[in-house]
C-alpha cells in the first residue's frame, strides 16, 4: 500500500493533495493520465509506505492549502479503497 501526494501550483490557490496509490486519481503517482499531464501545473511526491508519512511530508510544503482525497477517508474507514 502506498500513498502519493499532489503539489498543484496552477489551479486556484497553491496546494497539496494525498491520495492512496490505488486512487482513480492518483494512478500509482502518474495522475488521471498516467504520467502524460503538464507538469507545470503540478507534480506527484512519493510513494510514501503509510499513510502518517504522507501527512508529515505534506504538512511540511509551504502550501496555502492541505488537503486529503476522499479515498484517504475510505481508506481509513476500511483498510482499502472502496470503488
Amino acid at each position: 500500500m502506498s500513498f502519493f501526494i499532489y503539489e498543484n501550483w496552477q489551479a486556484g490557490p497553491h496546494k497539496v493533495v494525498i491520495h492512496h496509490g490505488s486512487c482513480g486519481h492518483c494512478n500509482d503517482g502518474t495522475g488521471r493520465s498516467r504520467g502524460n499531464y503538464d507538469r507545470s501545473h503540478g507534480d506527484w511526491r512519493g510513494p510514501f509506505s503509510s499513510l502518517d508519512e504522507a501527512r508529515r511530508t505534506s504538512a511540511s510544503i509551504p502550501v496555502a492549502v492541505h488537503n486529503e482525497c476522499p479515498c484517504v477517508g475510505r481508506f481509513e474507514s476500511n483498510g482499502q479503497i472502496a470503488p
